[in-house]
């Protein structure tokens, strides 16, 4: 069993990736916290392993949701592994996130994630999150006490709005990509 001081290094460096990596968007600080060969496991969409996996996670959120905020509620360490229990404060859909063009929404999400450490690096990490939550925040999926009519209504309702959203974010980006355009 490692000395408490090692599990409370173990914990800070965990702190960073919160704290630096995703409020402060310092990728950087990525390669700092993690090794080349970090185990990444994540329920979706796969942004590989290393330091580049971290680095991807972190400007993914920070691309969809400019303003996110990340309080961890709980932190604890055992031995090589560090816990956190997370939620999101602030957290609003601005950019394309995960190929949904923005919805100007507010989203709250909580997650857990473990980490394993070697020599205060991250060197695996897992994360559990409630995807489905943030899904229905966005308009993404139905809310779970919607009846069948409401659900068919907001399917349809989500095609459209998503359509226009397509567009809006297409025409935006197109308009910023003229040259001479004026901010």
């Amino acid at each position: 069993m490692p000395p408490k001081d090692v599990v409370e290094r173990n914990i800070a460096v965990v702190r960073r990736v919160y704290d630096e990596v995703i409020n402060e968007g310092k990728l950087d600080v990525a390669a700092e916290v993690t090794t080349p060969a970090t185990r990444v496991h994540v329920p979706f969409a796969h942004p590989g392993h290393g330091t580049p996996g971290l680095q991807k996670i972190a400007s993914g959120l920070r691309e969809g949701f400019p303003d996110i905020r990340v309080e961890v509620e709980d932190i604890f360490g055992v031995d090589d592994k560090v816990v956190a229990r997370w939620k999101t404060t602030r957290q609003t859909h601005t950019g394309e996130y995960r190929g949904l063009p923005p919805t100007g929404k507010e989203v709250r999400v909580t997650a857990i994630q473990m980490f394993r450490l070697e020599n205060e690096r991250i060197v695996e990490f897992w994360l559990e999150m409630d995807q489905l939550a943030a899904a229905r925040q966005m308009g993404v999926v139905p809310p779970e006490d919607a009846g069948a009519p409401r659900r068919a209504a907001l399917v349809l309702g989500s095609l459209v709005r998503f359509a226009v959203l397509e567009v809006k974010d297409g025409l935006g980006r197109r308009r910023d990509a003229r040259p001479g355009q004026a901010s």
